[in-house]
């Protein structure tokens, strides 16, 4: 009976590996960037939560496609979850772009307050209706340029072609500046700088330079036109078909991904220290510099609202809203 007794217990436990259930998850940033580390905290952290019974498979570094294409597949139920910047999810839910208009918030203090108090208010409706579900906020950092050669004000990027961010925040904003914007994903800015499709590029600070992008554009412009913040997603498909127990297992997890908002800043600060001193050139702007290109903003937007139409206006004015809230808090 004893010997029964193990044969059954074995047999039971194989049964229940075979049945945990596993997770696809993409993501762009690579495993030794701040991001893939932290996505993979998040891997353990599920596995350790669940006991074993769920387990989430990260693909990083872009192994399931390019960001936007697994935005799309991830709606589609064809990849269960990623790890999404703010372009990507904008491609599903448009308005969401609007977080990242130039110039769109004074501090990034007053940025963790709209997405902490406010996000899920004035987009939650716009989720739901693109088929995804939205597990956590995630810092993405300041969008600055890469250039191959010095440039401190608008009027130097005439005549130059600038890999954008393939949204409409990004690109619009480049375009008033009067430089020629050439959307392009993450992943295809350094064979497009080698063989000069483009000059320059938008990039985040952080992720161009563990992306390497600073190789073969060291002149970093530290405009900062930009704050991202990307979201960890979930296809609906896929959040549906979880049980109450896996759903826990997950939620309690995904708040891992807060904690990039310390590593990223601090991770800014090093790395472009780090970068300097092997040769990169890092030009803060003056304020005059900076008030040169902030001067860009309103024009900028009025363009990105017309080009997103509908809901945009006023999801541009619930976002106003949230900032004053924030600012008078």
């Amino acid at each position: 009976m004893k010997a029964i007794a193990i044969v059954l217990t074995a047999l039971l436990a194989g049964i229940l590996a075979a049945e945990a259930r596993e997770l696809r998850l993409g993501a762009a940033p690579p495993p030794a960037s701040p991001w893939g580390v932290i996505t993979q905290k998040f891997v353990d952290r599920v596995a350790e939560v669940s006991g074993g019974e769920l387990e989430i498979k990260a693909y990083m570094g872009g192994k399931l496609g390019a960001e936007q294409d697994v935005a799309k597949q991830i709606a589609r139920g064809r990849i269960d979850m990623g790890v999404m910047s703010n372009s990507a999810v904008s491609l599903l839910v448009p308005s969401f772009g609007l977080l990242t208009s130039p110039y769109a918030f004074d501090s990034a203090e007053q940025f963790d307050c709209v997405a902490d108090n406010h996000l899920l208010d004035t987009f939650g409706e716009e989720f739901d209706g693109a088929g995804i579900v939205t597990l956590s906020w995630m810092e993405v950092g300041y969008q600055s340029i890469f250039s191959q050669k010095d440039m401190r004000l608008p009027s130097d990027l005439a005549g130059v072609k600038i890999r954008t961010a393939p949204s409409v925040t990004d690109t619009l904003f480049i375009k008033e500046a009067g430089g020629t914007a050439v959307p392009l994903d993450p992943n295809d800015v350094i064979p497009a700088m080698k063989t000069g499709q483009v000059n320059a590029a938008t990039q985040l600070s952080v992720f161009g330079i563990v992306s390497s992008y600073d190789k073969v554009a060291p002149n970093i412009v530290l405009t900062r036109h930009q704050h991202q913040v990307g979201a960890i997603i979930m296809s609906k498909r896929t959040w549906n078909k979880l049980s109450d127990e896996e759903k826990g297992w997950i939620n309690e997890a995904a708040p891992v991904f807060l904690e990039l908002r310390e590593a990223i800043r601090g991770a800014e600060v090093a790395l472009l220290k780090k970068v300097a001193d092997e040769g990169a050139n890092v030009i803060e702007l003056s304020n005059k510099e900076l008030d040169a290109w902030r001067a860009l903003a309103p024009a900028a937007q009025k363009q990105i609202l017309d080009e997103l139409g509908g809901k945009a206006q006023a999801k541009w004015n619930a976002i106003l809203a949230a900032k004053s809230a924030c600012t008078q808090n």
